[in-house]
């Protein structure tokens, strides 16, 4: 995603569905038939919209991330994505933007995908910057996640940002795991996460009043613009910047291209199996947050040794997870045996920036 010299090819593909299941149906279309969706090899942008829902990440436990009461009193979807992180809360208020790279090197890299995100926000005179592992930040509170798939040579880099979410539905639709924030408490959900509205035409949270202020006018493009009405507005803002920063290709899926997003939604991301079925069933469960996020490893145990091993949490792999499960079976459940193991691994890989020893003291 480099633009600083001659303008780098942009492909843009308008999607206007607000159905969760059928919008991660068509971004994982899209990733998976690159370049030949696209006619050509470039990046792809996708800028999209869900109504009410819990995305849930790929390796997390569905029912210990959700509020199960609230979800279904209030109809809220409830749908798992292809990437690793933690569970979000999407709404209209809420905007994301997908990367779609045809030829990408294996190694997690948020920065070069915030970096234009950051950009188009700071050039419309909001005070965005990157922090921490994968957030986006107005001062010290997050209105953007992001998280990241590799397949055959493709990435997939998508992310949300807050533009008018309702935080009192995030506080309740989620389930918090002691250790994520300070408090369970929902004020702690809400304490630290900000929307984006406020800080347009110099405004500023006003959970937080001393907080950062936005500096509108006094950026290139700020001035001249009109702040954005709803998540709609930012997503029209968003689109022009990457036009003037870009050179956008805008291309449609055919009709059959579609009817195949179509069966995708159907047979994979309405499906219980997919969305809830896949916790896992274990008889030893041990886990804990690390640098690299919350890691929870899923025994199930036979005559003291492990004959199926599944690890769940909002880490980030660079690798397939199912090798690292897999090299714990046959294992005896035993400090040595799994210290053996552990020193194998790549650990970076599949899991991110923890060590064996610290892993070791959480799972025996």
């Amino acid at each position: 995603m480099n633009n600083e010299s001659e303008k780098e090819k942009l492909i843009y593909i308008e999607n206007t569905h607000t159905d969760p299941h059928y919008n991660l149906a068509f971004e994982e279309y899209v990733f998976q038939n690159l370049p030949a969706v696209a006619g050509e090899s470039a990046p792809v942008l996708l800028l999209w919209q869900n109504e009410p829902s819990v995305i849930v990440g790929k390796y997390q436990n569905t029912i210990e991330e959700i509020n199960y009461d609230y979800i279904e009193a209030q109809g809220v979807h409830v749908v798992r994505r292809n990437t690793g992180g933690g569970a979000v809360y999407h709404d209209l208020g809420n905007l994301n933007y997908s990367f779609i790279i045809p030829d990408a090197q294996t190694k997690v890299d948020f920065k070069t995908f915030t970096t234009p995100i950051v950009k188009a926000l700071n050039s419309y005179g909001i005070p965005a910057e990157q922090t921490g592992r994968n957030d986006l930040v107005v001062g010290d509170r997050k209105f953007s996640g992001n998280a990241q798939q590799f397949s055959k040579h493709r990435l997939l880099h998508h992310g949300t940002i807050m533009f008018d979410v309702d935080t009192e539905a995030v506080a309740k639709a989620l389930r918090v795991k002691p250790g994520k924030f300070k408090s369970k408490a929902t004020k702690s959900v809400r304490s630290r996460v900000t929307n984006l509205k406020p800080y347009f035409e110099g405004g500023q949270n006003p959970d937080d009043p001393d907080g950062v202020s936005a500096a509108a006018g006094t950026l290139p493009g700020a001035a001249e613009t009109t702040a954005p009405a709803d998540a709609a507005g930012l997503k029209a803002l968003l689109l022009a910047w990457f036009r003037r920063e870009y050179d956008v290709i805008d291309i449609e899926l055919t009709e059959e291209q579609l009817a195949e997003v179509t069966a995708l939604k159907e047979s994979k991301y309405d499906t219980h199996e997919w969305n809830l079925g896949r916790s896992p069933k274990a008889d030893v469960v041990r886990g804990d947050f690390f640098r690299c996020g919350h890691v929870e490893f899923n025994f199930t145990i036979d005559h003291h040794r492990i004959s199926k091993a599944e690890i769940r949490g909002d880490f980030f792999p660079a690798r397939d997870i199912g090798e690292f499960e897999a090299a714990f079976e046959g294992c005896e459940y035993t400090a040595e045996a799994l210290a053996e193991v552990l020193a194998r691994a790549d650990l970076e890989g599949y899991l991110g920036d923890v060590t064996a020893e610290e892993l070791l003291a959480v799972i025996v």
